[in-house]
């Protein structure tokens, strides 16, 4: 009898939780999770290789998710390929490995462990089916836009006091809103395409 495998592809942006939901979900499955670090490397660099940071994340979404498969007591089995088209590198791979499903996470719209372009095109191109897991925005988008405005703000020596005293209201109110939203984190959506 055939083990059913289910495809964890990633590009960027090690995230603990959103991994541990990948693996529950291939528990769930009585699945091998199979994590797919995709490294870009655009056809014009080829020579020069991958760069040094790229390896580096990838090589820590890989022991990540074997850590975590551990502790979950569920099979794993680990791929890197460095590639100039992941869409194209992810279709073909989950072919050759015979995956019966593929794990893909977005948040807000925009896409986590792949960019949102390649997760778009394999919601519309996709051989195998889906699980598309819908995170809640959380206090991760919040985080990441008080930081862009607080930086931007940093460097306008004009508006530096109004700034300074808008970013600590937001503070404030992101430790609020974060508390809430992280209890929320649980209730996660999936859907399968046929």
């Amino acid at each position: 009898m055939k083990a059913t495998r289910l495809l964890l592809p990633f590009m960027h942006g090690v995230e603990m939780r959103v991994i541990e939901y990948g693996v529950l979900l291939a528990k769930s499955h009585g699945a091998t999770i199979v994590p797919l670090s995709l490294i870009y490397v655009p056809e014009k660099q080829w020579s020069k290789g991958a760069r040094l940071e790229h390896i580096q994340q990838s090589k820590d979404f890989l022991e990540a998710v074997r850590v975590i498969a551990v502790r979950h007591n569920v099979p794993v089995e680990r791929y890197e390929v460095e590639t100039g088209d992941v869409g194209r590198s992810i279709e073909v791979l989950a072919e050759q490995l015979e995956c019966d499903g593929m794990i893909l996470f977005v948040r807000g719209g925009d896409g986590v462990l792949l960019n949102t372009p390649e997760v778009a095109l394999l919601i519309k191109q996709a051989t195998c089916p889906l699980y598309l897991i819908r995170l809640p925005a959380g206090p991760y988008k919040r985080l990441s836009q008080f930081l862009r405005e607080y930086v931007s703000g940093w460097f306008s020596a004009n508006r530096k006091r109004t700034v300074s005293s808008i970013h600590t209201q937001q503070l404030a109110d992101l430790e609020v809103e974060s508390g809430d939203a992280l209890s929320h984190t649980s209730h996660l959506k999936s859907t399968t395409k046929p």
